[in-house]
């Protein structure tokens, strides 16, 4: 029922908010503004099996109930409530939870001009590590997931540490890019004919070949103007006025361009490139990914050892815990956060401290 769907995944500063952007402008395609909601919602609703009017009512109260969700955040995607809620009822009584999500995206606002929506998008990074739950969710669900250069993906990350979007820990960073690409990578084998997994430094060295590919695998006809994204600049700040975005963004205000393709042969040490190439291993080699140095050390082994198995506990945590009764999913998902922000007291005390030799 509805239009097709489909999924922007990646690790984040990978180039998923470009993607986004790119499909946004596209004339045909709703994508909405961040707001990882979707598996919150199916927790609690999963077992409405025929949607009456009560219940639709009920999930749009709760959608649009303050303190539930991040209620600025919801206010990006400027949804109407009243024609939102109209659209809904059309469908009382056939209907599944699936429908209602991806109508919460469609009827998100958008700064760029549409004609027929065919398509409707969805990006959230932190949905990467629940890819496999998605893709049982969205059974006619296609993905799109893009990869960067795993050295470049941190630097970019460890610029942006006062937004506190992850601890800026080297080697904690590079096992997640593991963890994240051989999940997309595995997937890809099983349903590739759903999956479509790209790199960044493709998108920004080829952007529109690359984005045509992207077209044709979604099914919808390529539209060269979406590259003029950047003239939007200035309704976008006025549409969203948040200091954050300029900061965060800051390359989305400008073409496609390979301005932040390898930053990491100028801004990490030897030893910084020694630690993350040993850590993304053959996993970088599948990626296209040249490593400066492929020799093992046993002693840059025992040192991302601890990170290694703390970032892959928190990540089966998190997927855990999304599977719980919708209330303790709602406190875990709130509430594990804090123990990731322990690790921020190590940002800059990693084991790759430029002083070590």
């Amino acid at each position: 029922m509805g239009v097709p769907f489909f999924f922007i995944l990646g690790r984040p500063r990978s180039g998923t908010t470009l993607l986004k952007t790119l499909f946004d402008a596209h004339p045909n395609v709703k994508i909405p503004p961040e707001l990882p909601i979707f598996l919150p919602l199916y927790q609690k609703f999963k077992h409405v099996k025929t949607w009456s009017k009560e219940q639709i009512l009920s999930f749009v109260d709760h959608v649009f109930q303050p303190n539930v969700f991040n209620n600025r955040r919801l206010e990006n995607l400027k949804i109407n409530r009243e024609l939102f809620t109209a659209d809904l009822l059309k469908l009382e009584n056939k209907c599944t939870i699936q429908d209602l999500l991806v109508k919460l995206n469609e009827h998100s606002f958008s700064i760029f001009p549409k004609k027929e929506i065919r398509l409707v998008g969805d990006k959230n990074p932190i949905y990467s590590i629940y890819l496999k739950r998605l893709v049982s969710i969205f059974p006619k669900a296609l993905f799109i997931c893009i990869i960067r250069d795993y050295r470049d993906n941190y630097i970019s990350m460890k610029n942006l540490q006062e937004v506190k979007m992850e601890a800026p820990v080297l080697t904690l960073q590079i096992v997640r890019w593991v963890y994240v690409t051989r999940l997309f990578l595995v997937c890809q084998r099983k349903f590739p004919e759903r999956f479509c997994v790209i790199r960044y430094e493709d998108l920004v060295i080829k952007p529109q070949e690359t984005f045509n590919e992207l077209c044709a695998f979604l099914g919808i006809p390529y539209a060269p103007e979406v590259f003029d994204y950047y003239k939007k600049k200035d309704e976008l700040l006025k549409t969203f006025p948040n200091p954050m975005i300029g900061k965060i963004h800051k390359s989305l205000m400008e073409p496609v361009n390979t301005g932040r393709m390898d930053l990491w042969k100028t801004q990490l040490t030897d030893l910084e490139v020694q630690i993350a190439d040993q850590i993304a291993g053959k996993t970088a080699d599948k990626m296209g990914y040249s490593r400066k140095t492929k020799e093992f050390s046993w002693r840059v082994y025992a040192k991302a050892l601890p990170m290694t198995i703390y970032g892959k506990l928190l990540f089966r945590l998190m997927q855990w815990g999304s599977k719980l009764p919708y209330r303790s999913s709602r406190w875990l998902s709130l509430n594990l956060p804090k123990l990731a922000r322990i690790y921020s007291r190590y940002s800059g005390k990693d084991a790759t401290v430029s002083q070590e030799k």
